[in-house]
């Protein structure tokens, strides 16, 4: 890995090289600090030739090997991902695919007061790409839709911010702007307030880099994710299709408009309004977005929009309903669904074909069922139409494996992945980055093996017949549904952290997935939100080494478990240190032994123990009981990791369940803390 290494820091030096020029170009650097610069570079080339240098020898005697390529990589990737300034760079930056916007989401609906939803709408539709639920989030963190008392005319938060989106003298002075049309200026009205916070978040660059436009605007720290992360899960849940048709907008905005009419004095500004408030500093965080339910519709709601005379509510981005044997309807026939809309997965120029559909061959036991689109590791693939996810993971002879479901039923899979960019339940957009090539799996190289599957169409790897979903020809499939103007997601920031990932996959070490989450979906159900915090723990703690032995309560930050010092761990981190179940299985298993349950009453977040009753050797964390999941430091072959109890070689103990004392606050990876349950 020396030369990739190498490569890094090279890019890295040229382009700090260019930032200089352009700042003294600029005027912000005096000639006689030029040394400093020409020195540090120096310094920086040097330590890239000695990491460079390091790698290759302990490749060659057998000591630094991989090791030692992981861990640049996982430091380059580290800075890549503070580029945008939230772990996972892009990924969790609600970029708007194309021209339009989204469409109100039922969340949306029941839970934003019209007159608000229609303000931001209007304010972000002024910037081509900025995203309106942004604003609607903004509304929510900072004042919850106006209920706090420095929303009103006249109220101040103490500290010289005021009005629905709380601006102070300097901003307001710079970015207010008159939204009603009434040529004043005042940032206790919701439209102007809302024009003035698209103008703030625009000049910020919230287009490309959300997280950062949204840290700026509220003055948060990099460690304060706060702010960031309610209005980043809120916007996520505000998010309905994706709509570039100009008529379908408009009717949307003129629904609201009808709507506000109705109610027109809702809410009252610095007034508690019953305005729902689902999301906050515990729960907050886009992975979770689609767990956190909707609100149910109140006297205020903004109503579905209905059907008017000869209009379609059909996005042009939904698919063909499907016809079995892998046909859609001719043109004779009625599907009441668009078929175009659909792209290719990965840019024309990206990748070549190296298999067909229907090729036979030694590595294949039914026949190719997809198509490979041969391309290095790292390079980015994206959702070829809208569509939930509805598998992320482990896939076998498929490797890390992503399959989406579409309108009418069609499935589509993403095999041999190198990381993962979607989670289990995401509803992803056409051109939204879902992934990135790989070679996991049965595989002879990188590339991503692409299936398009039909209801109705047998599925070969099922003996018998059945009504699959089933694989057909992906060009076949894309015959007459492909757009002129495919969109790609946005790239800022994208390929350095793609190659720094790719890096850590090539050496085989852990690959870098934003917030430690892994292929993981959401967080399980659980009651208590001490159980929730375990398991979020738990999952942060996915690819670390296993270490017999390992350090006990490591930290935020630990390097190592065996599999009693993880469940130890995750239970200690979720209470803050309030609970601790012992360090080995000897210790822990009698300290539960008294909240054994039966098997049929198996939660998410039980432990499941090993061995027997007078030696436990085993311990893992109970994910999803319908499937036996378990999440455990397995063995010294393999980090911690996903697995099944049905999977374990020693005999099964039994189960039983961590008492949580009586008023424990749970804390989250994130810093959040929620009473329990």
């Amino acid at each position: 890995m020396a030369a990739p290494i190498a490569a890094l820091a090279a890019r890295k030096i040229a382009a700090a090289a260019a930032r200089r020029a352009a700042a003294r170009a600029a005027g912000r650097y005096g000639g006689g600090k030029r040394w400093k610069w020409w020195l540090l570079a120096g310094i920086a080339a040097f330590c890239a030739v000695a990491v460079a240098f390091l790698t290759a020898f302990g490749a060659i005697v057998g000591v630094l090997g991989s090791k030692s390529a992981e861990a640049a990589c996982l430091d380059d990737a580290s800075a890549q991902q503070g580029a945008t300034g939230v772990p996972g760079g892009g990924a969790y930056n609600p970029i708007m695919p194309g021209k339009g916007m989204y469409l109100p989401s039922d969340t949306a609906r029941a839970e934003i007061p019209p007159r608000m939803m229609l303000a931001s709408i209007r304010a972000a539709a002024r910037y081509p790409g900025l995203d309106w639920t942004l604003i609607a989030g903004q509304m929510y963190q900072e004042t919850r839709y106006g209920q706090h008392p420095s929303a009103a005319p006249g109220g101040d938060n103490g500290m010289g911010y005021k009005g629905i989106l709380q601006f102070g003298d300097p901003a307001w002075q710079s970015y207010g702007d008159d939204g009603n049309g009434d040529k004043a200026k005042d940032r206790y009205n919701v439209e102007d307030a809302a024009f003035a916070a698209a103008n703030y978040i625009h000049a910020l660059k919230a287009e490309t880099d959300s997280w950062n436009a949204l840290r700026r605007y509220s003055g948060s720290t990099v460690s304060n994710t706060t702010y960031m992360r309610v209005v980043t899960t809120q916007s996520a849940r505000y998010r309905g299709v994706f709509s570039s048709d100009s008529a379908m907008i408009e009717r949307w905005q003129k629904h609201l408009a009808d709507t506000i009419k109705k109610n027109p004095s809702f809410p009252t500004l610095g007034k508690t309004s019953g305005i729902p408030e689902p999301v906050n500093d515990f729960n907050a965080k886009v992975t979770n977005a689609a767990q956190i339910k909707s609100a149910p519709a109140k006297s205020w709601s903004t109503p579905p929009l209905g059907s008017a005379p000869g209009a379609s509510t059909t996005p042009a981005t939904q698919v063909a309903t499907p016809t079995p044997g892998g046909g859609t309807p001719s043109s004779g026939e009625s599907s009441g669904v668009n078929s175009a809309g659909w792209q290719w997965p990965m840019k024309q120029g990206s990748f070549t074909f190296s298999a067909e559909f229907g090729q036979s061959g030694g590595r294949w036991s039914a026949g190719h069922t997809g198509i490979d689109l041969a391309a290095p590791s790292g390079v980015r693939f994206y959702a070829p139409a809208d569509g939930k996810v509805i598998f992320v993971g482990d896939g076998g002879a498929y490797g890390n494996l992503t399959k989406i479901e579409h309108a009418g039923g069609v499935q589509t899979w993403y095999a041999h992945q190198s990381t993962f960019g979607t989670r289990v339940g995401m509803q992803v957009k056409r051109g939204e980055h879902i992934g990135n090539v790989g070679a996991t799996g049965n595989v002879t190289g990188a590339h991503l093996h692409w299936e398009v599957r039909l209801p109705g169409v047998r599925d070969p790897h099922k003996p018998g017949q059945n009504n699959g979903p089933g694989p057909v020809n992906p060009k076949d499939w894309m015959s007459g549904k492909t757009t002129a103007s495919p969109t790609y997601g946005n790239e800022q920031y994208a390929e350095a952290q793609d190659q720094a990932q790719a890096c850590a996959a090539d050496s085989g070490g852990a690959i870098v997935i934003p917030d430690g989450a892994g292929a993981t979906g959401p967080l399980p159900a659980a009651d208590s939100e001490v159980v929730r915090a375990a398991l979020a723990w738990a999952q942060t703690g996915l690819g670390k080494p296993y270490l017999y032995g390992a350090r006990r309560l490591q930290g935020d930050h630990p390097a190592d478990f065996d599999c009693s010092s993880f469940t130890q761990w995750a239970y200690y981190q979720a209470t803050g240190g309030k609970l601790n179940i012992g360090g080995d299985t000897t210790a822990q298993l009698p300290k539960l032994s008294k909240h054994k349950v039966p098997a049929d009453q198996v939660q998410a977040g039980d432990l499941v123990f090993f061995g027997s009753e007078s030696n436990p050797v085993h311990v893992a964390m109970v994910w999803d009981p319908a499937t036996k999941k378990v999440i455990h430091a397995a063995n010294s072959k393999s980090p911690v990791k996903f697995g099944s109890w049905a999977e374990q070689k020693d005999p099964l103990i039994g189960f039983y369940r961590v008492e949580i004392p009586s008023g424990t606050t749970a804390v989250g990876p994130n810093g959040g803390t929620s009473e329990a349950h």
